[in-house]
């Protein structure tokens, strides 16, 4: 497509201890940017996830995720996952489909736990000139947490990250609805609780990439999913509190 390849990323995580490898389908239909914000949402959604970037300085990128500083790694580590990320690039190009495979090691024994995440078709926005990318596991959970939830709204905080090299906003995930949170047939209004300490820790496990960037809520059976005037004012809200760091504000309904 346009004369370039697929592309496939590897990489070795700061303590050495996983590695991880992402690859484009043949056609190029899921890219890559899809296909590390679906590595992030399984390090939300699993316990493997918990200490998967630990080690990492956290400091300072370049684009959305690779830093800029780099730092040493015993030789050993790295051989450790070489030959099995050689062999699986070779795997991964003679497949047509994409791919999002981590190699977890025990340090102690030597162990080695493999965690395969389906990729999911990415789905590209273009609105008030950037770029929205939101998998189709993503829209697939909002739905899953919408219909948990009927004959209630129900809704909840976005998570994903910016990149201003290509304009663009990557939805992850969204949160469930916080427990204080009031729930009718025809109103929600989000609560507050265990917000903070779920941002935090999601910002935490992604080596400090993923984080809030906006809202989203849910309609109930029958109703349009325009806009309502308690959701204009949200958006209103969102752009000035946003705009204060120089970032877009996202509401999805």
């Amino acid at each position: 497509i346009g004369g370039l390849g697929r592309h496939i990323s590897v990489f070795i995580t700061p303590t050495g201890r996983s590695a991880v490898l992402l690859a484009e389908d043949a056609q190029r239909t899921i890219r890559l940017r899809s296909l590390e914000a679906q590595y992030y949402r399984a390090l939300l959604q699993h316990s493997f996830g918990e200490q998967h970037l630990q080690g990492n300085i956290s400091t300072f990128w370049s684009g959305a995720s690779c830093r800029d500083i780099s730092f040493v790694l015993p030789h050993i580590h790295i051989a450790v996952h070489a030959a099995t990320l050689a062999e699986h690039c070779t795997n991964a190009s003679s497949s047509d489909q994409a791919r999002i495979s981590i190699w977890e090691r025990d340090i102690q024994t030597g162990a080695i736990a493999f965690q395969e995440v389906t990729p999911h078709p990415e789905c590209k926005i273009e609105a008030a000139g950037c770029t929205i990318y939101l998998d189709q596991g993503a829209r697939d959970q909002l739905f899953e947490m919408r219909q948990r939830a009927l004959p209630n709204e129900t809704g909840g905080v976005l998570l994903g990250y910016y990149d201003f090299n290509i304009n663009a906003l990557i939805v992850v995930c969204g949160l469930p609805a916080p427990e204080d949170s009031i729930s009718t047939p025809t109103s929600f209004v989000r609560g507050v609780k265990g917000v903070h300490e779920s941002v935090t820790e999601a910002n935490r496990r992604t080596a400090g990439i993923v984080s809030y960037i906006g809202e989203w809520h849910s309609h109930p059976t029958g109703c349009s999913i325009m806009p309502s005037g308690d959701d204009l004012e949200q958006v209103a809200y969102l752009i000035e509190n946003m705009e204060a760091e120089g970032l877009p504000a996202l509401q999805i309904i």
